[in-house]
């Protein structure tokens, strides 16, 4: 994992130990993002590609969480800094979803 100016800058290879856990969130918002477009109400059809995407990834990440923990016991818990970082970023994209007026539910 190399350091940038953010802080992290991840490679596929850096996920290695915990790809169970990405490929589900990554699954989700690929499915989430069809969804989105056949199903959104939103004024545009990216913004129903996104909402899609961006509602389903938390609970993808809880899902990607419990899936990890049994198919790699002990990867969560020594890659903690990196599971971290992705549930926070799928916590404030579910939630973007969810209250952020012109992109989610009220518009």
């Amino acid at each position: 994992m190399q350091e940038s100016q953010f802080g992290f800058n991840y490679t596929w290879a850096d996920l290695q130990p915990v790809r169970a856990l990405a490929i589900t969130v990554f699954a989700a918002q690929a499915i989430g993002a069809v969804l989105g477009l056949i199903l959104g109400q939103q004024s545009s059809w990216f913004l129903q590609l996104w909402f899609g995407g961006a509602i389903a990834t938390f609970p993808a990440f809880l899902v990607g969480l419990v899936l990890q923990s049994r198919l790699r016991p002990g990867s969560i818990g020594q890659n903690r800094a990196m599971v971290r970082r992705m549930g926070m970023i799928a916590l404030v994209l579910s939630l973007v979803a969810i209250f952020v007026p012109e992109l989610g539910f009220n518009t």
